[in-house]
Protein backbone atom coordinates (compact mmCIF):
# COMPACT_ATOMS: atom_id res chain seq x y z
CA UNK A 1 0.00 0.00 0.00
CA UNK A 2 1.25 3.47 -0.93
CA UNK A 3 0.42 6.88 0.56
CA UNK A 4 1.60 10.21 -0.84
CA UNK A 5 1.51 13.32 1.35
CA UNK A 6 3.20 16.72 1.01
CA UNK A 7 4.09 16.74 4.75
CA UNK A 8 3.66 13.22 6.11
CA UNK A 9 5.26 13.92 9.51
CA UNK A 10 3.46 17.22 10.17
CA UNK A 11 1.03 17.61 13.05
CA UNK A 12 -2.51 18.52 12.04
CA UNK A 13 -3.19 22.13 13.00
CA UNK A 14 -6.91 22.94 12.53
CA UNK A 15 -9.39 22.57 15.37
CA UNK A 16 -11.54 19.53 14.61
CA UNK A 17 -14.92 19.12 16.28
CA UNK A 18 -17.55 16.39 16.01
CA UNK A 19 -20.67 15.46 17.96
CA UNK A 20 -20.42 12.91 20.75
CA UNK A 21 -22.66 10.44 18.93
CA UNK A 22 -20.33 10.59 15.91
CA UNK A 23 -17.21 9.23 17.65
CA UNK A 24 -18.00 5.71 16.46
CA UNK A 25 -15.21 3.19 16.97
CA UNK A 26 -12.52 5.78 17.67
CA UNK A 27 -10.95 5.44 21.14
CA UNK A 28 -11.90 7.90 23.85
CA UNK A 29 -8.32 9.13 24.08
CA UNK A 30 -8.72 11.05 20.82
CA UNK A 31 -11.10 13.44 22.63
CA UNK A 32 -9.33 16.55 23.86
CA UNK A 33 -12.42 18.10 25.41
CA UNK A 34 -16.05 16.98 25.76
CA UNK A 35 -18.49 19.90 25.99
CA UNK A 36 -21.99 18.97 27.20
CA UNK A 37 -24.85 20.88 25.60
CA UNK A 38 -23.15 23.85 23.90
CA UNK A 39 -25.51 26.78 23.36
CA UNK A 40 -26.89 28.42 20.26
CA UNK A 41 -27.85 32.07 20.67
CA UNK A 42 -29.79 34.32 18.31
CA UNK A 43 -32.73 36.28 19.73
CA UNK A 44 -33.13 33.42 22.22
CA UNK A 45 -30.80 31.03 24.03
CA UNK A 46 -30.89 27.29 23.22
CA UNK A 47 -28.77 24.60 24.92
CA UNK A 48 -28.30 21.91 22.28
CA UNK A 49 -29.12 18.36 23.45
CA UNK A 50 -25.85 16.75 22.36
CA UNK A 51 -22.27 16.63 23.57
CA UNK A 52 -19.71 18.37 21.36
CA UNK A 53 -16.20 16.91 21.12
CA UNK A 54 -12.96 18.73 20.36
CA UNK A 55 -10.51 16.19 18.99
CA UNK A 56 -6.90 15.84 20.09
CA UNK A 57 -5.08 15.99 16.77
CA UNK A 58 -1.90 14.24 17.94
CA UNK A 59 -3.92 11.44 19.55
CA UNK A 60 -6.09 11.13 16.45
CA UNK A 61 -2.99 10.69 14.29
CA UNK A 62 -1.78 7.96 16.65
CA UNK A 63 -5.17 6.25 16.37
CA UNK A 64 -4.95 6.29 12.56
CA UNK A 65 -1.49 4.76 11.98
CA UNK A 66 0.13 4.10 8.62
CA UNK A 67 1.86 0.91 9.75
CA UNK A 68 3.05 -1.16 6.80
CA UNK A 69 2.39 1.67 4.34
CA UNK A 70 5.01 3.00 1.92
CA UNK A 71 4.82 6.76 2.57
CA UNK A 72 6.19 9.15 -0.02
CA UNK A 73 6.54 12.90 0.27
CA UNK A 74 4.97 14.86 -2.55
CA UNK A 75 2.18 17.14 -3.72
CA UNK A 76 0.46 15.62 -6.74
CA UNK A 77 -1.31 17.20 -9.68
CA UNK A 78 -4.38 15.58 -11.21
CA UNK A 79 -2.22 13.99 -13.91
CA UNK A 80 0.16 12.59 -11.30
CA UNK A 81 -2.76 11.16 -9.33
CA UNK A 82 -4.06 9.50 -12.49
CA UNK A 83 -0.56 8.11 -13.16
CA UNK A 84 -0.67 6.22 -9.85
CA UNK A 85 -3.06 3.79 -11.52
CA UNK A 86 0.01 2.15 -13.00
CA UNK A 87 1.17 1.31 -9.45
CA UNK A 88 -2.09 0.55 -7.65
CA UNK A 89 -5.33 -1.29 -8.31
CA UNK A 90 -7.34 1.45 -6.53
CA UNK A 91 -6.33 5.12 -6.23
CA UNK A 92 -8.03 7.17 -3.49
CA UNK A 93 -7.86 10.95 -3.83
CA UNK A 94 -7.98 12.65 -0.41
CA UNK A 95 -6.16 15.86 -1.35
CA UNK A 96 -8.91 18.18 -0.15
CA UNK A 97 -10.97 20.88 -1.82
CA UNK A 98 -8.03 22.92 -3.13
CA UNK A 99 -5.17 20.48 -3.81
CA UNK A 100 -3.22 23.12 -5.73
CA UNK A 101 -3.48 25.69 -2.94
CA UNK A 102 -5.69 28.72 -2.53
CA UNK A 103 -7.46 30.07 -5.59
CA UNK A 104 -6.97 33.81 -6.08
CA UNK A 105 -10.28 35.69 -5.86
CA UNK A 106 -12.06 32.35 -5.44
CA UNK A 107 -15.74 33.00 -6.28
CA UNK A 108 -17.00 29.71 -4.82
CA UNK A 109 -19.16 29.73 -1.67
CA UNK A 110 -16.92 29.38 1.36
CA UNK A 111 -16.99 29.28 5.12
CA UNK A 112 -14.28 31.49 6.57
CA UNK A 113 -13.28 32.21 10.16
CA UNK A 114 -10.67 34.00 12.23
CA UNK A 115 -10.08 32.88 15.79
CA UNK A 116 -7.85 33.36 18.80
CA UNK A 117 -7.01 31.06 21.69
CA UNK A 118 -7.04 32.69 25.14
CA UNK A 119 -7.09 31.67 28.80
CA UNK A 120 -10.48 30.77 30.35
CA UNK A 121 -10.47 33.80 32.64
CA UNK A 122 -10.02 36.08 29.62
CA UNK A 123 -12.68 34.23 27.61
CA UNK A 124 -15.32 34.34 30.37
CA UNK A 125 -16.82 37.73 29.37
CA UNK A 126 -17.30 36.47 25.80
CA UNK A 127 -19.12 33.33 26.93
CA UNK A 128 -21.52 35.34 29.13
CA UNK A 129 -22.36 32.44 31.40
CA UNK A 130 -22.40 29.66 28.80
CA UNK A 131 -20.02 26.71 29.04
CA UNK A 132 -19.62 26.90 25.25
CA UNK A 133 -21.21 28.70 22.32
CA UNK A 134 -21.54 26.66 19.14
CA UNK A 135 -23.09 29.65 17.37
CA UNK A 136 -23.75 33.09 18.83
CA UNK A 137 -25.50 35.05 16.07
CA UNK A 138 -26.04 38.25 18.08
CA UNK A 139 -24.82 41.33 16.28
CA UNK A 140 -22.32 42.92 18.65
CA UNK A 141 -19.76 42.31 15.89
CA UNK A 142 -21.19 45.40 14.17
CA UNK A 143 -20.42 49.09 14.74
CA UNK A 144 -24.10 50.02 14.37
CA UNK A 145 -27.27 48.75 16.08
CA UNK A 146 -29.00 47.68 12.85
CA UNK A 147 -26.34 46.02 10.67
CA UNK A 148 -27.00 45.07 7.06
CA UNK A 149 -23.72 43.34 6.23
CA UNK A 150 -23.14 39.60 5.85
CA UNK A 151 -24.05 37.97 9.19
CA UNK A 152 -21.41 36.12 11.22
CA UNK A 153 -21.41 34.25 14.53
CA UNK A 154 -19.09 33.68 17.47
CA UNK A 155 -17.85 30.11 18.01
CA UNK A 156 -16.52 29.89 21.57
CA UNK A 157 -15.34 26.44 22.63
CA UNK A 158 -13.12 25.27 25.53
CA UNK A 159 -10.23 23.27 24.11
CA UNK A 160 -8.86 21.74 27.28
CA UNK A 161 -5.35 22.47 28.59
CA UNK A 162 -6.65 25.73 30.10
CA UNK A 163 -7.45 27.22 26.67
CA UNK A 164 -10.57 28.55 24.94
CA UNK A 165 -11.04 29.20 21.22
CA UNK A 166 -12.96 32.37 20.29
CA UNK A 167 -13.68 32.46 16.57
CA UNK A 168 -15.69 34.80 14.34
CA UNK A 169 -17.24 32.68 11.60
CA UNK A 170 -19.04 33.42 8.37
CA UNK A 171 -21.12 30.30 7.79
CA UNK A 172 -21.32 30.84 4.03
CA UNK A 173 -20.64 33.66 1.57
CA UNK A 174 -19.68 33.82 -2.10
CA UNK A 175 -16.89 34.74 -2.23
CA UNK A 176 -15.87 33.95 1.34
CA UNK A 177 -15.85 36.87 3.78
CA UNK A 178 -12.27 38.21 4.00
CA UNK A 179 -10.18 37.29 7.02
CA UNK A 180 -9.32 40.95 7.88
CA UNK A 181 -13.06 41.70 8.12
CA UNK A 182 -13.58 38.73 10.42
CA UNK A 183 -10.61 39.77 12.56
CA UNK A 184 -12.05 43.26 12.95
CA UNK A 185 -15.50 41.88 13.83
CA UNK A 186 -14.08 39.50 16.42
CA UNK A 187 -12.08 42.28 18.06
CA UNK A 188 -15.11 44.59 18.15
CA UNK A 189 -17.34 41.86 19.59
CA UNK A 190 -14.90 40.70 22.26
CA UNK A 191 -13.95 44.18 23.45
CA UNK A 192 -17.62 45.15 23.69
CA UNK A 193 -18.16 42.17 26.01
CA UNK A 194 -15.26 43.02 28.26
CA UNK A 195 -12.55 40.62 27.06
CA UNK A 196 -9.18 42.22 27.99
CA UNK A 197 -7.62 44.03 25.06
CA UNK A 198 -4.25 42.43 25.79
CA UNK A 199 -5.78 38.95 25.36
CA UNK A 200 -7.43 39.96 22.08
CA UNK A 201 -4.34 41.59 20.58
CA UNK A 202 -1.77 39.11 21.94
CA UNK A 203 -3.51 35.71 22.04
CA UNK A 204 -1.88 32.37 22.72
CA UNK A 205 -2.66 31.18 19.17
CA UNK A 206 -4.39 32.52 16.05
CA UNK A 207 -6.44 30.35 13.72
CA UNK A 208 -7.68 30.95 10.17
CA UNK A 209 -10.32 28.75 8.53
CA UNK A 210 -11.31 28.51 4.86
CA UNK A 211 -13.74 25.78 3.80
CA UNK A 212 -15.06 25.67 0.21
CA UNK A 213 -18.66 24.68 0.90
CA UNK A 214 -19.06 22.52 -2.20
CA UNK A 215 -15.73 20.80 -1.76
CA UNK A 216 -13.58 20.69 -4.84
CA UNK A 217 -16.59 21.02 -7.11
CA UNK A 218 -14.99 18.91 -9.86
CA UNK A 219 -15.52 15.27 -10.90
CA UNK A 220 -12.99 12.78 -9.50
CA UNK A 221 -9.82 12.24 -11.50
CA UNK A 222 -10.76 9.51 -14.01
CA UNK A 223 -10.22 6.07 -12.56
CA UNK A 224 -9.85 7.29 -8.97
CA UNK A 225 -12.08 7.45 -5.91
CA UNK A 226 -12.36 10.93 -4.30
CA UNK A 227 -13.10 11.10 -0.57
CA UNK A 228 -13.62 13.89 1.95
CA UNK A 229 -13.73 17.40 0.52
CA UNK A 230 -11.89 16.17 -2.58
CA UNK A 231 -15.20 14.55 -3.44
CA UNK A 232 -18.64 15.29 -2.01
CA UNK A 233 -17.80 14.60 1.63
CA UNK A 234 -18.75 17.98 3.07
CA UNK A 235 -22.12 19.30 4.18
CA UNK A 236 -22.80 22.33 1.96
CA UNK A 237 -25.02 23.90 4.64
CA UNK A 238 -22.73 23.57 7.67
CA UNK A 239 -19.28 22.88 6.22
CA UNK A 240 -18.97 19.73 8.37
CA UNK A 241 -16.92 16.93 6.80
CA UNK A 242 -14.67 15.35 9.46
CA UNK A 243 -17.22 13.01 11.07
CA UNK A 244 -18.49 11.85 7.67
CA UNK A 245 -14.96 11.06 6.47
CA UNK A 246 -14.02 9.21 9.66
CA UNK A 247 -17.26 7.20 9.62
CA UNK A 248 -16.73 6.00 6.06
CA UNK A 249 -13.00 5.25 6.32
CA UNK A 250 -13.20 1.71 7.70
CA UNK A 251 -15.80 0.52 5.21
CA UNK A 252 -13.80 2.03 2.38
CA UNK A 253 -10.56 0.39 3.57
CA UNK A 254 -12.17 -3.04 4.00
CA UNK A 255 -13.83 -2.78 0.60
CA UNK A 256 -10.50 -2.08 -1.06
CA UNK A 257 -8.76 -4.85 0.91
CA UNK A 258 -11.44 -7.34 -0.19
CA UNK A 259 -10.78 -6.46 -3.81
CA UNK A 260 -13.95 -4.50 -4.48
CA UNK A 261 -13.56 -1.26 -6.38
CA UNK A 262 -15.60 1.31 -4.40
CA UNK A 263 -18.61 2.79 -6.12
CA UNK A 264 -19.38 6.48 -5.83
CA UNK A 265 -22.50 6.04 -3.75
CA UNK A 266 -23.65 8.40 -1.03
CA UNK A 267 -26.22 7.38 1.59
CA UNK A 268 -27.22 11.01 1.90
CA UNK A 269 -27.35 11.76 -1.82
CA UNK A 270 -31.13 12.13 -1.79
CA UNK A 271 -30.72 15.17 0.47
CA UNK A 272 -28.40 17.04 -1.92
CA UNK A 273 -31.21 19.10 -3.45
CA UNK A 274 -32.38 20.26 -0.03
CA UNK A 275 -28.82 21.07 1.05
CA UNK A 276 -28.31 23.17 -2.07
CA UNK A 277 -31.54 25.03 -1.28
CA UNK A 278 -30.24 25.62 2.23
CA UNK A 279 -26.92 26.93 0.96
CA UNK A 280 -28.70 29.24 -1.49
CA UNK A 281 -30.75 30.66 1.38
CA UNK A 282 -27.70 31.17 3.61
CA UNK A 283 -25.91 33.03 0.83
CA UNK A 284 -28.83 35.47 0.48
CA UNK A 285 -30.41 35.86 3.92
CA UNK A 286 -29.94 39.20 5.65
CA UNK A 287 -29.07 39.56 9.34
CA UNK A 288 -32.62 39.49 10.66
CA UNK A 289 -33.56 36.56 8.45
CA UNK A 290 -30.52 34.62 9.65
CA UNK A 291 -31.36 35.28 13.31
CA UNK A 292 -34.93 34.09 12.71
CA UNK A 293 -33.70 30.96 10.94
CA UNK A 294 -31.40 29.91 13.78
CA UNK A 295 -33.95 30.79 16.45
CA UNK A 296 -36.15 28.27 14.63
CA UNK A 297 -33.30 25.74 14.54
CA UNK A 298 -32.83 26.13 18.29
CA UNK A 299 -36.48 25.19 18.85
CA UNK A 300 -36.30 22.00 16.77
CA UNK A 301 -36.36 18.59 18.50
CA UNK A 302 -32.91 17.11 18.95
CA UNK A 303 -33.40 14.47 16.25
CA UNK A 304 -34.36 17.12 13.70
CA UNK A 305 -31.33 19.23 14.64
CA UNK A 306 -29.17 16.17 14.01
CA UNK A 307 -30.76 15.60 10.61
CA UNK A 308 -30.11 19.21 9.63
CA UNK A 309 -26.43 19.13 10.64
CA UNK A 310 -25.38 15.65 9.56
CA UNK A 311 -23.78 14.99 6.19
CA UNK A 312 -25.36 11.53 6.19
CA UNK A 313 -29.00 12.50 6.70
CA UNK A 314 -31.47 11.02 4.25
CA UNK A 315 -33.58 13.35 2.15
CA UNK A 316 -36.77 12.77 4.13
CA UNK A 317 -35.16 13.60 7.47
CA UNK A 318 -33.45 16.72 6.18
CA UNK A 319 -36.60 17.93 4.42
CA UNK A 320 -38.61 17.45 7.63
CA UNK A 321 -36.02 19.38 9.64
CA UNK A 322 -36.00 22.27 7.15
CA UNK A 323 -39.79 22.35 7.06
CA UNK A 324 -39.83 22.36 10.87
CA UNK A 325 -37.53 25.39 10.89
CA UNK A 326 -39.75 27.19 8.40
CA UNK A 327 -42.87 26.54 10.49
CA UNK A 328 -41.14 27.90 13.61
CA UNK A 329 -40.13 31.20 11.96
CA UNK A 330 -42.21 34.37 12.33
CA UNK A 331 -44.14 35.58 9.30
CA UNK A 332 -41.51 38.20 8.42
CA UNK A 333 -38.78 35.57 8.73
CA UNK A 334 -40.67 33.21 6.43
CA UNK A 335 -40.92 35.95 3.82
CA UNK A 336 -37.20 36.59 4.08
CA UNK A 337 -36.41 32.89 3.76
CA UNK A 338 -38.60 32.45 0.69
CA UNK A 339 -37.06 35.53 -0.93
CA UNK A 340 -33.55 34.33 -0.11
CA UNK A 341 -34.18 30.84 -1.49
CA UNK A 342 -35.79 32.05 -4.71
CA UNK A 343 -34.29 35.50 -5.15
CA UNK A 344 -31.00 37.02 -6.33
CA UNK A 345 -27.67 36.81 -4.51
CA UNK A 346 -27.00 39.23 -1.68
CA UNK A 347 -24.61 42.04 -2.64
CA UNK A 348 -21.76 42.90 -0.30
Amino acid sequence: MLAVDPRPSASWQPTYGIWGDELGALPQYVVRRRVPHPELRAHGEYPLPRDYLVLDNDALQVALPLDGVDVRTGRLTDDEVAALRSEARVVVDARGARPDGRVARDPAPAQTAFGIVVRPEDAAPALQGASALLMDWRTDWADRPDPHATPTFLYAIPLGDDEVLLEETCLAAAPGLPIPELRARLRRRLLSRGVPQSAVDEPLVREIVRIPMRGRGLPPVPGTYAVGTAGRGGNVVTGYSVAHSLARADDLAWSIADGHLPRHTDPGAGADLFREMGLRALLRLDVEGTLALFDAFGRLPGAAQRDFMSRDSAGAGLAAAMWGMFLRMPVAGKRRLIAATLGPARRR
